[in-house]
């Protein structure tokens, strides 16, 4: 059954508005069965072959239009239509409407716009044969046959629109998905990657001063339970896209942790508040956690500055630098080079024989 759906795909949800047209305008012909058996017979069989190719066509037509199978049905069915229009008979003229209900089944574009006059057309030569010289009778014929095929058109091509925009919707939902999940992923290693270096470092002062100053020992290990408690707090915050980092107290922490570390700290500058915060804020963080990590610096500088309208902010360092070591994870400066482009900014990074800089800047002045 499965096998069967994948083959026939959509085509008999897409192309209905022809199929269930086959038996209403059958029945005609149906109904108008006459002469000897055998022409019976072959007229029986002559309906037969109109179904099952008007079927065919509908049930297969359409997108991806790979098959050859809907084009094969398609010219039967207009060999057949074509066929029961000799009998003379006016109940065999509707099936050029069929006809033109067919096609748009299986054609599209240019081959669609020069089909339908043409089997218009037919249809008129057909009604010429059964009852000649009925004008009125030759050119409603072709009314109705144009009629049927433009809108049986119409409503496939509605029904197409509105499946490439169910896939549109579709794809722009996984699209969404996979940014969210490099956010937080993102997020995260921000999140976390400043607060877990903090915590080795004043790890690393503990062991240092074990047994020579229990005091700093004291302190030092109740920071590290108190940035431990922070964590599983801004974790939960951040699975619940709560987590909004405010630039005056990434500027606290940071002169904080540095100062563990043993890096005179300087900050010059007022952070203010704005829009602009939380990017900042992040930069601070992140700037923070590479010279703790990387640079081996002693000393670290964090300036806030207008220029000109924008909001500079800059980390500098006199240590080695970033990281040379190549990541395949998110965030780290990368991620932070797309948080301050998303607002506006701009993000440089510069290395020097002085040291190492984060130069971050924002547009609204921080306000």
């Amino acid at each position: 059954m499965s096998t069967v759906r994948r083959r026939l795909g959509c085509g008999w949800r897409r192309n209905a508005v022809a199929l269930v047209w086959i038996p209403v305008l059958l029945l005609g012909p149906v109904l108008d069965l006459h002469g000897t058996p055998g022409a019976v017979a072959f007229q029986v069989a002559l309906v037969l072959v109109i179904a099952t190719a008007a079927a065919v066509a509908g049930l297969t037509g359409g997108p991806p239009w790979r098959s050859a199978t809907p084009y094969i049905a398609l010219s039967t069915l207009v060999a057949a239509t074509t066929a029961g229009a000799m009998h003379g008979s006016s109940q065999w003229l509707p099936t050029w409407i069929l006809l033109a209900n067919t096609l748009p089944a299986v054609l599209r574009g240019r081959a669609l716009v020069g089909a339908v006059p043409l089997v218009a057309l037919l249809s008129m030569g057909a009604a010429a044969i059964v009852e000649p010289f009925q004008w009125s009778r030759l050119w409603s014929e072709g009314f109705v046959v144009v009629l049927a095929g433009l809108a049986s058109s119409a409503v496939i091509s509605l029904i197409d629109t509105v499946s490439e925009l169910r896939r549109t919707r579709a794809e722009l939902a996984r699209a969404a998905v996979a940014d969210e999940r490099e956010r937080f992923s993102r997020d995260l290693h921000d999140l976390l990657g400043h607060t877990l270096s903090v915590m080795v470092v004043k790890a690393q002062a503990v062991r240092r001063l074990a047994g020579t100053d229990d005091v700093a020992v004291v302190e030092h290990a109740s920071d590290i339970e108190e940035i431990g408690r922070q964590a599983l707090v801004d974790v939960r915050r951040a699975v619940d896209a709560m987590r909004a980092p405010t630039l005056p107290d990434e500027l606290d922490n940071a002169r904080r942790a540095l100062a563990a570390a043993g890096i005179e700290t300087t900050v010059t500058g007022d952070p203010g508040a704005g829009d602009t915060d939380e990017v900042l804020a992040w930069v601070v963080r992140e700037a923070a956690t590479n010279v703790l990590r990387h640079s081996g610096a002693s000393t670290c500088r964090i300036e806030l500055a207008e220029r000109g309208g924008r909001l500079a902010l800059a980390v500098t360092d006199d240590g080695v630098g970033a990281p040379s070591t190549p990541t395949v994870r998110f965030g780290g400066l990368d991620g932070l080079r797309d948080r301050v482009t998303a607002a506006g900014g701009e993000l440089r990074v510069e290395t020097s024989d002085a040291g190492f800089s984060v130069v971050a800047t924002v547009p609204g002045g921080g306000s």
